[in-house]
């Protein structure tokens, strides 16, 4: 952990500045005017449009990477429509050179852009990226830059990561939106059969 001593002066004596992917704490004051210190420890870093958590993505969820190698409780991550690379660092062969979709870089063994999923037509397909350490399908190498269909529940392996894929079948989505009632009108009542109209 490393341990860093606030150089920056406020009026507030109690607000500390931050930096991008770090969480700030403030040490505790001692009594009778004692030293207080500032510890940067490593924190989340916010995700890029994009990237592993994609806030910005309107691209359609198709599939689910489930992952339990690095917490316990598992981790998730959506698979859209279109390309998905898996990795441990930003994507070289894409123009914009962004994070990986999926991305895990806690796994020393992943290459930087590992794998592909790329879905489209109703078709799930992987790809290896001439990763390293290589891509396995249910325990067999890919072939690096050979497009191999990907099964619902299969099990994938990148780098020391052992992900399960599960195709998610999306709804037919209509061109025109859901009808709504009109504002102005009140709601319709409905006649009881004991009514006698006349």
């Amino acid at each position: 952990m490393t341990e860093r001593i606030a150089k920056q002066k406020t009026s507030r004596p109690d607000v500390v500045a931050s930096s991008v992917g770090l969480r700030t704490t403030v040490g505790e004051v001692l009594p009778g005017g004692g030293h207080r210190g500032t510890k940067v420890m490593p924190g989340v870093a916010a995700p890029e449009p994009g990237g592993q958590f994609g806030e910005g993505d309107t691209r359609r969820i198709l599939g689910v990477l489930i992952t339990y190698t690095w917490r316990p409780e598992g981790e998730l991550f959506p698979v859209r429509e279109g390309k998905n690379f898996i990795g441990r660092d930003k994507i070289n062969s894409d123009a914009s050179h962004r994070s990986c979709d999926v991305q895990v870089p806690q796994d020393s063994r992943m290459s930087g852009e590992h794998a592909l999923i790329l879905c489209r037509h109703g078709r799930h397909d992987i790809i290896d990226q001439m990763s390293s350490n290589g891509t396995f399908l249910k325990g067999e190498l890919l072939i690096s830059n050979q497009s191999t269909e990907l099964p619902s529940y299969a099990e994938i392996q990148t780098g020391s990561t052992v992900w399960t894929f599960v195709k998610i079948e999306a709804p037919l989505v209509s061109e025109e939106p859901p009808p709504t009632a009109p504002k102005d009108e009140p709601p319709k009542k409905e006649k009881s059969s004991n009514e006698v109209v006349r």
